[in-house]
């Protein structure tokens, strides 16, 4: 059987769909990461809260006012992370949908290259097969 003859081309293609696969795992990782950080600052602000109601001293109460702050802050800029990261999630789910639309592409053009090169052996087959029945009709005429 032959090799289709576009076949590096699908290669290549898989090799593209699986990198934007192992791209898109990645993010998606990075993201889960990134709520894990969210979350770990959003129950340390809470913390904070909590201590600032049980605390009367004025230097721990400035302290603790300061730290919220700059946890806001903290909890503002992760945010603004995460949606970054959410938008390149969203750039790289679109790049695999279109890395395997392009590979399926390939494999129907794979596909309807095999199915001619049967077809092509298929009359091949046919024409030897009556050219042999013609040779021995006429070896039975004469």
């Amino acid at each position: 059987m032959t090799q289709f003859s576009m076949e590096k081309i699908l290669d290549w293609r898989l090799d593209l769909e699986d990198e934007a696969r192992m791209q898109l795992s990645r993010l998606e990782e990075k993201w889960q990461q990134e709520n894990r950080q969210l979350q770990s600052l959003i129950q340390e602000n809470t913390k904070v809260k909590n201590d600032y109601l049980k605390n009367v001293q004025i230097y721990t109460l400035r302290y603790n006012d300061y730290y919220k702050l700059v946890l806001d802050e903290k909890i503002v800029k992760q945010k603004n992370q995460m949606d970054r990261t959410q938008a390149e999630i969203k750039t790289a789910h679109e790049e695999l949908i279109e890395t395997h639309k392009n590979r399926k592409a390939m494999e129907k053009l794979k596909e309807k290259e095999l199915d001619l090169l049967y077809q092509k052996e298929k009359w091949q087959e046919q024409n030897q097969l009556d050219e042999m029945a013609t040779m021995n009709y006429r070896r039975k005429a004469l």
